[in-house]
């Protein structure tokens, strides 16, 4: 961005709106509707009269970037723009959202069921904030339960009356209802991922007043050890492999190629009879780290055996990649289990990013194509890794859907890694 400095407010936002529009022309996502009606919504802005409130432009902004419908399209920002956040950390079950994690203020908030935020029923604000983020209705609602705790983009969207405070009504784990008025705080640098928020464990990137939810029972091997971002385990009385990944990419100094090479050493001396492929938290990172890993698996367990491959709508980008990897390289031999991957089989990524001159939001724009059902040979549009990656697979759909209650993990269940487990103790030699 060049700009002249602006002679007032309005001027500085005229110029922002002007560079939003050329980085949206870079994106590639956008079809041709849905483009000439991010460009009149620009223009539209451009032409007001008045400053726009900045969680109201955040927000107008972010609708713009989601008529792509493309998963990576997003808006963003850079330190001076990050929004106020609500100390409270929830989850999505497939019968709620709950509060898993919370200031120790608010810890009469934990294990409850949201019902409405500043009056407006749970549905109706999720409904809201899944407009905030293009792609598929899973990724949506992945992201709405990161916005839920964005105090600009409650108020932005209409949902919170000011910048000071958020009132939340839910029904506790007692059945008793809790209203809390809620009053945000400046977030640090390094906020935990959303791949975390299933575990009971303290969250330590929020610092020592932040607590967890305890269930009734002890969480099973797939919510534990959450500081853990890849991990093999051979389970108990059973010749079955467990494999978990929680990126794509390395993580401070858990290492991903380094865990592969252990891994395949460690397989390859000892063949498992199953494997269990844990890839619901992958929310992707630098998928080259992973082909060769990947296209490999089958070949590290025993002929017979069977790879149970879980995923969720957490599982994206890369993390899709290497889904699909895993897919396309054992055929019959892979089970898909849990519920759809974030996104569809044909996207845009690998873009670059641009600021705005006057006020720090960031826009994602998507250049390169991946389309995992066909080969994606156009040089002009799929990303060139493509050509050297042919991979085709006809869905990453799950064979069964599995979802997961509040009240299943409360009692100490994963009902996605029971199935896998059934599945492949009745399998064994």
């Amino acid at each position: 961005a060049s700009y002249r400095k602006p002679n007032d407010p309005l001027e500085a936002q005229r110029q922002n709106l002007d560079y939003f529009a050329k980085l949206i022309a870079m994106d590639r996502s956008y079809s041709t509707e849905a483009r000439a009606q991010a460009q009149r919504r620009t223009v539209e802005l451009a032409d007001l009269k008045t400053v726009v409130p900045r969680p109201n432009f955040r927000v107008a902004l972010m609708e713009i970037a989601a008529l792509a419908d493309n998963g990576h399209t997003r808006v963003g920002s850079d330190s001076g723009a990050n929004p106020m956040e609500l100390p409270v950390r929830v989850a999505a079950f497939s019968d709620g959202i709950y509060v898993l994690h919370a200031t120790k203020t608010y810890a009469d908030l934990l294990g409850g069921k949201i019902v409405s935020i500043d009056g407006h029923p749970i549905d109706e604000v999720m409904a809201r904030l899944e407009q905030l983020r293009g792609g598929t209705p899973q990724w949506r609602k992945a992201y709405a339960q990161v916005y839920i705790g964005w105090q600009d983009v409650l108020v932005g969207a209409g949902i919170a009356p000011d910048m000071g405070h958020s009132t939340w009504t839910v029904t506790s784990p007692s059945g008793t209802t809790v209203t809390r008025t809620l009053t945000p705080y400046t977030p640090s640098e390094d906020e935990p991922d959303m791949n975390r928020i299933y575990t009971n464990e303290p969250l330590k990137d929020l610092g020592a007043d932040w607590v967890a939810y305890q269930p009734e029972r002890t969480l099973p091997i797939t919510f534990s050890d959450s500081d853990m971002t890849f991990r093999r385990v051979r389970l108990p009385h059973s010749c079955v492999m467990l494999i978990q990944f929680r990126s794509n990419d390395d993580v401070g100094n858990n290492r991903i190629m380094d865990f592969e090479a252990a891994t395949k050493a460690d397989m390859q001396a000892n063949k498992p009879c199953q494997l269990i492929f844990d890839n619901r938290f992958n929310d992707g990172g630098n998928l080259t780290k992973t082909i060769f890993f990947a296209k490999d698996l089958p070949d590290f367990i025993a002929p017979s055996g069977h790879i149970y491959l879980l995923t969720s709508g957490m599982t994206f980008s890369a993390g899709i990649t290497t889904t699909a990897l895993i897919k396309h390289a054992g055929g019959d031999r892979v089970t898909i289990l849990g519920e759809p991957v974030g996104d569809r089989l044909a996207f845009f990524a690998e873009g670059g990013r641009g600021c705005l001159p006057n006020y720090p939001l960031c826009l994602q724009y998507e250049t390169g194509k991946h389309d995992y059902g066909h080969s994606c040979t156009d040089l002009d549009t799929c990303f060139w890794l493509n050509w050297l990656l042919p991979l085709s697979v006809k869905t990453l759909l799950p064979d069964e859907i599995i979802t997961m209650t509040f009240d299943d993990w409360r009692q100490g269940r994963d009902p996605v890694f029971e199935r896998a487990m059934a599945l492949a103790n009745r399998n064994e030699p």
